[in-house]
């Protein structure tokens, strides 16, 4: 079994493993005791409106407050209202058994439980040093973070976090299952920008966390963890290099010839000679260049034209 957990800044309970494993409480009764944790104090409950909250019914209900009773997690006390003289009964829900809380009574003057002069009993006080309890719980507090929070001695560049960030907090538009809140993504950016570290797109970063997703995701981030953490592929070969081009080329229009072809001009230029020959004749103001006599009059323009092009 994989217990996936979240971690909650706002309305959730904390409920010790051991009222949630007693053994000898049935889990309507262990049901019933997160339930009335999970209220307001001097919240309105009664058997009969849990009873109309929930499947098990008013039996069944009953007898779950009976067991948390006689565990000590739930007590009744009567007592009599001194301004109107009438009778009323307050209950009792704790998350712990009440034999194993300390009974604290009201500040008069000297330490609960001791000697009339107060030094008898000092060192037995059962209530922890407020200080003391303070400096524990942001100890352990610390400690949590630093397990939860991946270690960032070796993190990409800020630029690459960020668009680590970007890719992570679009996954919901992609499948409103992998929404995430926003401290989710910022712990799980680091993950995803050592997948842009090695190489890999935020393209490929998305497909591979929506692809191939079970039926119930019962959390995103668990998932998305996971899968940032083991499942990056191999960083991606780079693409050679194009050999160079050893072709021959067009002189006029630099065009490459086929393979194993040599030439000097390319067919398309060469009509364009032609044509421009043709209409130049002999008669072109442009000095000629020395030719045999014998060489064509087709010939003889595109030398013209191309000493006209080399002049302009």
């Amino acid at each position: 079994m994989r217990v996936h957990r979240n971690r909650h800044d706002h309305a959730f309970v904390v409920v010790p493993n051991q009222a949630a494993r007693h053994k000898k409480l049935s889990l309507v009764a262990r049901g019933l005791l997160v339930t009335l944790l999970s209220m307001p104090d001097d919240a309105k409950v009664t058997v009969e409106s849990l009873a109309d909250a929930v499947e098990e019914g008013r039996a069944a209900v009953s007898k779950a407050f009976r067991q948390l009773e006689a565990a000590g997690y739930f007590r009744r006390e009567r007592f009599q209202n001194p301004s109107t003289g009438t009778w009323c009964t307050e209950t009792h829900v704790t998350d712990l058994p009440t034999d194993h809380i300390p009974a604290v009574g009201k500040p008069d003057g000297r330490p609960i439980g001791g000697s009339p002069k107060g030094e008898k009993n000092q060192g037995k006080n059962l209530l922890p040093d407020p200080s003391a309890a303070d400096s524990e719980g942001t100890k352990q507090a610390r400690a949590r973070e630093e397990e939860e929070v991946p270690n960032t001695k070796h993190n990409p560049a800020d630029a690459e976090t960020g668009r680590a960030a970007q890719a992570l907090a679009a996954l919901g538009e992609a499948d409103r299952r992998l929404k995430l809140s926003t401290s989710e993504v910022l712990r799980l950016a680091p993950l995803a920008a050592a997948w842009l570290t090695e190489g890999h797109s935020a393209l490929k970063i998305t497909n591979a966390l929506t692809t191939r997703l079970p039926e119930q995701v019962d959390s995103a981030a668990a998932l998305i963890s996971y899968r940032l953490k083991n499942q990056m592929p191999a960083r991606p070969q780079p693409k050679p290099k194009p050999a160079p081009d050893t072709r021959a080329r067009c002189e006029v229009c630099r065009a490459p010839f086929p393979l194993g072809r040599r030439g000097t001009v390319c067919g398309a230029c060469r009509d364009e000679l032609d044509r421009a020959a043709a209409f130049l004749g002999t008669d072109s103001d442009t000095p000629a260049p020395q030719v045999d006599e014998a060489i064509d009059t087709n010939t003889r323009g595109r030398a013209l034209v191309r000493a006209a092009l080399a002049a302009a």
